[in-house]
């Protein structure tokens, strides 16, 4: 395999579908970070457009639609957040700033900026005061890791005019905390909270306090053990108000400043956090856990003091409701199979007394942004390019897909068969990350390489083997312990369940996945001989040099039962890089060389471990790509690289072999 991919044939057909798919500079194809006033008929929403050459890939930009009308772009600058005041008059708006490492807020009203203010850090989080007089503002330090899901690296990389410099780690540093930072409209941004607090998520409760999720160290693996604390918006002293069992997300203060909703859930991933929605009474210090019968919560806003918007999973169904606090009661309004909603978890935005917003999707249904009134949704604007349909139309259809593992229990997955198939296909078994995640029926351009290989014959299975979210707590925490023990066995059951139904060639069969799924595809060859070809995407190999080398120790520490710092037990029996493979497998290893949540040396003994059981195996490092390969143009080298593979190792669909 080369190192330079640009003028093989398969980087072309990926480069000619993406192109399609995201289309002409300047087009919009999906978004974000939805926000609306319902009253002015106009919504706000951090779109993502090509700009320049697909491999540029896709920037984020601020856009304002109006019911029935055109996308408008409102700002040139990269977007981070956004947020309308309580009124709906004015938009908070987040960007990056014009010098190194800064960013920009900017209050927008009547789509001209009215005021701004810089800061050196990332914003990762906005917030109006229920007054409307002030923000709250999350910022991540200069030199701050950023979280798995966000590419898993230090945002202050070495400079390259200097090249002979090396990096110097003290595991210390000012820039590398997280900060509240308060900005009164009618005067300057102020930090407000300093080290050792240490806040990941913030939101105003009421107009004098913050609730805040917090913990005593910067490092990222501290997310795990964080809690949440009340903030004094004057002092900034915080007191700790609630310490959980598991982990937190979504914390939302309450407008009347007596409450504090959040998401209490089991987690492997710092902003995947799916569980039950619970209220703080800051009055009482009781925590009330909400009734959301079946559904995993991931994504809370507050509607009015009284009203609690939600959305969630529950199954392959994505769900949206409200929570009564006055009755206890939750109302299902909206629930689906065919469109999910959210970027990387299900996620709505309320709008007046009971409609909501999202950016909704399919498989086969490009983005678009659409209203929800009473269960039903309208569409307000497409985000499809125009050609994306083309390029869709040969894409297979997804379906749900159920078997039953070895112990009886049923497993969910989505399964996508190639348009007229009627004779047995190669196989992909795409794993998902986490492990704490799931896949949902989302958009085929967020595949990699799956929809080009459903186009060409392949089916495609994404299950979601237990550790999944989307079916209850006690599901989700069976991988607890047993990483690569029973989930594995959902994953074989369900390649047996296709092969029993004359769907798929047992002999054909591929297994890829990113982080926990790069993890399982260099686990599953040492574990069945099903598979014929493995494509581990930055993988765990070696669960001892993963804790001493990642930026999340803490999540080895929490998911196995023995120690890091004993010989034997789990940290040796659960690494793939220590377990031969039961047959050859040829392997294609890929991985980012700034990646600092499964570091690249895990690719690397993954990769040493498959030439010593006597396969084939390309290893791939990219030097300035982080966690799970998801930049551009890595992206689209890393799809074409997998194309060229499995066409090599197990050949055409309508072929019998390499």
């Amino acid at each position: 395999m080369q190192r330079d991919f640009r003028s093989s044939a398969e980087f072309e057909a990926v480069h000619g579908f993406y192109s399609d798919l995201l289309g002409a500079p300047g087009h919009v194809f999906g978004g974000r970070s939805l926000c609306g006033h319902h009253g002015a008929g106009q919504l706000h929403f951090i779109g993502h457009s090509s700009e320049g050459t697909i491999e540029d890939g896709p920037a984020s930009r601020l856009y304002q639609v109006a019911r029935g009308g055109p996308l408008k772009r409102l700002s040139e600058r990269e977007a981070r957040q956004i947020r309308l005041s309580p009124d709906g008059s004015r938009l908070a708006f987040a960007c990056q700033g014009d010098g190194p490492a800064t960013d920009l807020v900017e209050i927008w009203f009547d789509s001209a900026v009215v005021a701004s203010a810089a800061l050196q850090g990332r914003i990762e989080q906005l917030d109006w005061s229920p007054d409307g007089r002030k923000l709250l503002l999350v910022v991540a330090g200069t030199a701050a890791d950023l979280a798995g899901i966000h590419g898993g690296y230090a945002q202050k990389q070495q400079a390259e005019a200097v090249a002979w410099l090396p990096e110097v780690r003290l595991g210390e540093g000012e820039d590398l905390w997280r900060r509240i930072w308060i900005w009164d409209i009618e005067g300057a941004a102020r930090p407000l909270t300093a080290p050792p607090l240490n806040v990941w998520e913030a939101s105003w409760s009421g107009n004098d306090s913050i609730a805040a999720l917090v913990s005593d160290d910067h490092g990222e693996g501290s997310w795990y053990r964080a809690h949440l604390a009340l903030v004094d918006a004057g002092s900034g002293s915080a007191r700790t108000i609630h310490t959980p069992k598991d982990q937190i997300g979504c914390v939302r203060g309450g407008p009347g400043g007596d409450k504090v909703a959040f998401v209490q859930a089991f987690c492997s991933d710092r902003g995947l956090v799916a569980g039950l929605l619970s209220i703080l009474d800051l009055k009482t210090g009781a925590v009330v856990i909400a009734d959301t019968p079946g559904i995993d919560v991931t994504s809370v806003e507050w509607r009015s003091a009284t009203v609690i918007h939600f959305a969630g999973a529950g199954g392959p169904e994505t769900v949206s409701g409200d929570f009564a606090l006055d009755s206890a009661v939750a109302t299902q309004h909206w629930a689906s199979r065919e469109l999910t909603h959210g970027e990387w978890v299900p996620a709505s935005h309320p709008i007046g007394d009971r409609g909501s917003l999202f950016i909704a999707e399919s498989w086969s249904r490009a983005p678009f942004l659409a209203e929800e009134t009473d269960g039903s949704i309208v569409e307000l604007a497409s985000l499809a390019a125009p050609d994306a349909a083309k390029a869709m139309a040969a894409c297979g259809m997804v379906e749900p897909f159920e078997w039953p593992a070895p112990d009886g229990l049923t497993i969910q997955g989505w399964l996508v068969r190639p348009s007229g198939a009627t004779a047995p296909t190669p196989l992909l078994v795409d794993v998902h990350g986490g492990p704490v995640s799931a896949h949902r029926n989302r958009w085929l351009g967020r595949s990699r390489a799956g929809a080009i290989l459903a186009s060409r014959g392949w089916t495609i299975l994404f299950p979601n083997p237990r550790g999944s979210t989307g079916r209850g707590d006690d599901f989700a925490r069976a991988v607890k312990g047993d990483m690569g023990g029973a989930d594995a066995q959902d994953i074989i059951s369900g390649v047996d369940a296709l092969i029993a139904r004359g769907l798929v060639d047992a002999t054909r069969i591929a297994v890829t996945g990113t982080s926990y799924g790069g993890f399982m595809s260099a686990w599953l060859p040492s574990q069945s001989d099903r598979f014929a070809v493995a494509v581990p995407i930055s993988p765990v190999g070696d669960w001892y040099s993963q804790h001493r080398t990642s930026q999340i120790p803490e999540f080895d520490e929490i998911m196995l039962t023995t120690s890091p710092w004993q010989s034997g037990g789990e940290y040796f029996s659960r690494s793939p890089a220590f377990h031969k493979q039961k047959k050859i497998v040829p392997s294609l290893i890929m991985a980012g060389a700034i990646d600092k949540s499964t570091p690249p040396g895990q690719a690397e003994e993954c990769h040493f471990a498959a030439l010593r059981s006597g396969a084939p195996s390309a290893l791939v490092i990219y030097p300035k790509a982080g966690h799970s390969l998801r930049g551009y143009p890595e992206y689209i080298d890393s799809a074409a690289r997998i194309l060229w593979w499995l066409e090599r190792h197990i050949g055409p669909a309508g072929g019998t072999g390499p």
